[in-house]
């Protein structure tokens, strides 16, 4: 099975937290919890990017893994 490749968007609100790949053996979902470097989170969203493999998530951090200050 070939591995998916996702870019991410970590976000707390409307604030860019971070940036970064992943990849999975199995598709992930809008929805769906996620652990991205320590910090649990919603994937709000899932797009294509035009003329990459990768796709694009949008990654919501949770109450309690919103952190006070940027990483």
């Amino acid at each position: 099975m070939t591995a998916l490749s996702y870019s991410y968007e970590l976000r707390r609100g409307e604030e860019l937290l971070a940036t970064g790949h992943l990849s999975r053996d199995s598709p992930l979902e809008p929805g769906e919890r996620i652990n991205v470097n320590g910090r649990e989170g919603i994937i709000r969203s899932i797009e294509p990017q035009l003329h990459q493999s990768e796709q694009r998530l949008v990654i919501q951090l949770s109450g309690n893994d919103a952190p006070d200050t940027p990483y």
